[in-house]
């Protein structure tokens, strides 16, 4: 039995029990059923989620993350597409990579390369049970068969470690193409583990004081330091630095707070009628699993002409083309625009996608070969005959219920 067919007959009896809902409406009936509806679906508090085995190499780790050293001969930073001020985004649809300055729409017209994704929220990365990266999931320890770039030689067993070794050996997004690089830019390990020491050496010579520091913690000499080093100090600072922070919805699990009505409206839905819950489960508000949504494509497309296949780059199996790893929901009204290629500036019209994407598309503005990817997209959809079809002020609800999970 399928995924979804296993989930419909979940959400079917949630379906059956939330019709009765209005007729509790006015007591405490309703919020005892979303309390459970919320347990039941994997929520776990802030506290509990955290996880940090490298804790005390933070205050290096966050040296090296708003480094722009970090980056070999590109001058960016993690910090620069990861703002904090954009709620760890940069606030446009696709990251603006080397050859730029500023930050967000500032460096994107300054002649920055452009990379083709949007860039995900680091909010919760690396807490317990997180273990799925990037939208097409090219960093994936969920099961048994790890999925990496690395293949079997993965430079460490902790994901979040794995995963921060890759953007730094993306060319336009970190590199530039120079005689150095061009001259290792080869599907082999050996190649990035060459760039690695160059980063390596350029950190050690850039950033002395943190690299002294980190290499005295660890207990090694200076020049023994390696880039998993560097690398797992950036790890536990993210883990600290975006952690899971208390919101209103552990108020109102913890029974300090009540839901306004409206909030309590937008549960219901997003519990329901809405099958938001279908993907959006979990402590993370994320399977973590990857679907077909009919976002329009916007930009080049990791596959060029316009075109992103997805999960199918990490897995090439045909059935994972045009798939998208769920993204988490702390934060997410904070965090437009939206999808993978951030083609969608509202939270609102980011949830029609779902189930009417044609009335977020402005298919006229399309080309020949788009609206071929567009019948795709919508004949590949894993949302369309799954959600149901919810209106303007139901999808509004639904905002004021994500809005609480909300913490900065």
């Amino acid at each position: 039995m399928s995924k979804f067919m296993n989930l419909s007959i979940r959400l079917l009896c949630k379906l059956i029990i939330f019709s009765f809902v209005p007729y509790v409406y006015a007591g405490d009936g309703i919020e005892k059923i979303i309390k459970n509806a919320i347990k039941e679906n994997g929520y776990i508090s802030p506290v509990e989620l955290y996880f940090n085995p490298d804790e005390a190499l933070s205050p290096e780790g966050k040296v090296f993350f708003n480094s722009k050293h970090l980056s070999l001969n590109g001058q960016v930073a993690c910090s620069t597409c990861h703002l904090t001020k954009r709620s760890t985004t940069d606030g446009i649809p696709n990251a603006a990579g080397v050859r730029g300055t500023g930050e967000g729409l500032e460096r994107l017209l300054s002649g920055a390369k452009i990379v083709p994704r949007n860039t995900m929220a680091l909010w919760g990365v690396g807490s317990k049970g997180f273990e799925t990266f990037f939208w097409d999931g090219r960093v994936d320890f969920s099961q048994k068969n790890v999925i990496s770039q690395f293949g079997s030689n993965i430079p460490s067993t902790d994901p979040l470690i794995t995963a921060v070794h890759l953007p730094v050996v993306e060319i336009r997004e970190t590199l530039e193409e120079d005689d150095f690089v061009l001259a290792h830019k080869k599907e082999s390990i050996d190649g990035a583990e060459a760039v690695y020491r160059e980063i390596t050496k350029n950190l050690i010579k850039r950033e002395p004081v943190a690299c002294l520091k980190l290499s005295k913690k660890l207990n090694i000499k200076l020049e023994n330091l390696t880039f998993l080093d560097i690398a797992s100090s950036i790890a536990a600072f993210i883990r600290k630095e975006f952690r899971i922070k208390s919101t209103p919805l552990d108020d109102f699990m913890s029974g300090k707070k009540e839901f306004t009505s409206k909030q309590l409206k937008g549960a219901r839905l997003f519990y329901g009628k809405g099958a938001c819950i279908t993907c959006h489960g979990g402590p993370h508000f994320t399977d973590q699993k990857f679907y077909s949504v009919s976002f329009p494509q916007l930009g080049f497309g990791k596959n060029g002409f316009g075109i992103d296949y997805g999960r199918y780059n990490a897995t090439f199996n045909p059935k994972d083309l045009y798939k998208f790893r769920t993204p988490t929901l702390y934060n997410v009204e904070k965090t437009m625009p939206y999808s993978h290629s951030g083609s969608v500036m509202t939270l609102n019209n980011a949830i029609k996608v779902h189930y009417d994407p044609l009335d977020v598309i402005d298919i006229g503005k399309y080309n020949d070969l788009q609206r071929h990817e567009l019948y795709k997209y919508l004949a590949s959809s894993d949302t369309v005959n799954k959600v149901n079809l919810l209106t303007n002020d139901e999808v509004s609800l639904i905002v004021e219920f994500l809005r609480t999970l909300n913490f900065e």
